[in-house]
């Protein structure tokens, strides 16, 4: 699924603002793969293979994941059985 352009834009936009803040830099691939995560949502269900299968590496995947989370720019509602986990994309982040 494409991503509109402006939405790519405020996804990359958002994680530069953060890396220059004082809370350093996310992982290099995080604005890809938020904007692969939401093309046009604000929520994602899919597994971590599926994402993988986008070109992403599957061992760090999670730690970005985990990344995303501590950042504010996602939160997380667990699946049970084989759905998988519910993600939500907060722009701009949400600190707790």
């Amino acid at each position: 699924m494409s991503i509109d352009p402006r939405r790519r834009y405020a996804i990359a936009a958002a994680v530069a603002a953060y890396d220059r803040a004082a809370q350093g830099p996310l992982p290099f691939n995080a604005a890809r793969l938020l904007a692969t995560m939401f093309p046009t949502e604000e929520a994602c269900q899919r597994s971590l293979l599926s994402l993988a299968e986008e070109g992403f590496d599957r061992k760090t995947l999670p730690a970005t994941l985990r990344r995303l989370l501590r950042a504010g720019f996602l939160s997380r509602e667990p699946g049970s059985g084989a759905t998988p986990d519910t993600y939500r994309l907060h722009l701009p982040p949400v600190r707790s």
